[in-house]
């Protein structure tokens, strides 16, 4: 995967190993407790967003203006991406499911701009796929938090080996990292799942 990593912006040569070293731990981080910190990488994501936007509003307005809207704007930011999360990427996948449901059928399309048109049969079946896949994603959600934490975390593993010139070899680790953490997360998920009722009236009784 070496040559797609040709896309990500120039890194001085000194510095690289020590980008890959970091790459590694967050890398291994994700893969292995995806489940758990998720929410704290996008409350992240979300801050600096917020503060970014916040920044770009307020940037004529003077430094101290700047500095309060800036961290109003990561405050918040960091608030909705963590507790709506779960929403957003579930409604971010129906979404995307709606525009590839529509490129199958033939249709190209621009995303928004669907919505400025009247629905015809093809549109109803993306929006009942949407649906569908927003309903999965909402019931599975910690189950697709371990895949793609999961895949992500081999990836960065993969982009950090990569900066030691392992070749191959970085990727094979990265596809092991993947599958373990992907089976680890799941590991911790069904331990965390409740006993149900039923098993638990299943259980003989404690004689006294």
């Amino acid at each position: 995967m070496a040559n797609y990593y040709s896309l990500v912006p120039h890194i001085p040569s000194s510095i690289f190993p020590y980008v890959g070293i970091i790459a590694i731990v967050i890398g291994l981080l994700l893969a292995f407790f995806g489940d758990t910190i998720w929410k704290y990488l996008m409350s992240l994501i979300g801050a600096l967003l917020g503060a970014s936007l916040g920044f770009a509003f307020a940037f004529h307005y003077g430094l101290i203006v700047t500095l309060l809207v800036a961290f109003l704007g990561a405050v918040i930011g960091g608030f909705l991406f963590y507790y709506i999360a779960e929403a957003g990427i579930a409604l971010f996948l129906a979404y995307f499911a709606f525009i590839l449901t529509l490129y199958a059928f033939g249709q190209k399309t621009s995303g928004l701009s669907t919505f400025n048109h009247n629905f015809g049969i093809d549109e109803v079946i993306a929006a009942i796929v949407a649906l569908a896949v927003f309903i999965v994603s909402i019931l599975y959600f910690k189950d697709l938090v371990a895949i793609f934490t999961s895949l992500a975390g081999g990836i960065l593993v993969d982009y950090g080996l990569t900066s030691f010139h392992l070749g191959i070899i970085a990727t094979a680790v990265a596809i092991v990292v993947f599958i373990l953490g992907m089976i680890y997360q799941f590991v911790r998920l069904n331990r965390k799942k409740p006993v149900s009722k039923a098993a638990v009236n299943q259980q003989p009784a404690v004689r006294q």
